[in-house]
């Protein structure tokens, strides 16, 4: 049992960390700020001590769901080269899939009660992308967790995907490299995606500027 949640732990919670000094390399690389500059000290003191209550619980909720969901997660020896490609390719189609479904919802129903925290900032920074309730933080670890239980994934993809989703939430949270994100923060009505507007294309609610 303790192998197990220690496992589930790691899962978890290196791909976030690695991802977030990523993150802060990148911003500092390029010279981008990665926090507001517009945020007064009691602004990113007051952001700092609500994300010192929310982050833990989505760490711990993912922490969680990583444990009950830890039996599905296959040897990373089990796959090879091409077909660790397409488990990543599926498990990122599935993670849109789930995200744009929710996100896309929560704009129409009830955003003002779940999202409208998330949407405090039209110019948005790394800094403030999980500024979120805890039904977002929610959904947030459903769309990546619930594919595991279809897919035959291992452990080394799924945490390539993890680092790969924290990191570039991170990063959408800014224009350093593309405003996809952006551009939903300034009009909301539009791109529901995480990362790849897959079904924002599909559905017609993609939108480049």
């Amino acid at each position: 049992m303790f192998y197990r949640f220690y496992y589930s732990a790691c899962i978890i919670l290196h791909p976030f960390i690695l991802a977030t000094l990523t993150a802060i390399a990148i911003c500092q690389h390029y010279k981008y700020p990665f926090i507001s500059p517009k945020y007064s000290i009691v602004k990113i003191a007051d952001r700092l001590q609500e994300m010192s209550r929310s982050i833990p619980i989505l760490l711990g909720q993912s922490v969680l769901f990583t444990y009950l969901i830890y039996p599905n997660l296959q040897s990373n020896e089990s796959h090879d080269a091409v077909t660790m490609i397409m488990m990543i390719g599926l498990y990122i189609t599935l993670i849109e899939m789930n995200y744009y479904i929710y996100h896309r919802w929560i704009h129409t129903k009830y955003y003002i009660s779940v999202h409208k925290k998330h949407h405090q900032n039209i110019e948005v920074y790394p800094f403030d992308t999980f500024f979120l309730t805890y039904l977002d933080d929610t959904a947030l670890i459903l769309s990546l967790g619930i594919p595991v239980i279809i897919l035959p994934i291992t452990f080394i993809e799924q945490f390539i995907v993890l680092y790969l989703y924290i990191t570039c939430s991170y990063l959408s949270h800014s224009n350093l490299f593309w405003n996809h994100h952006a551009i939903h923060h300034k009009y909301l009505d539009c791109n529901y995606c995480i990362l790849f507007p897959i079904f924002d294309i599909l559905c017609k609610t993609y939108r480049a500027k």
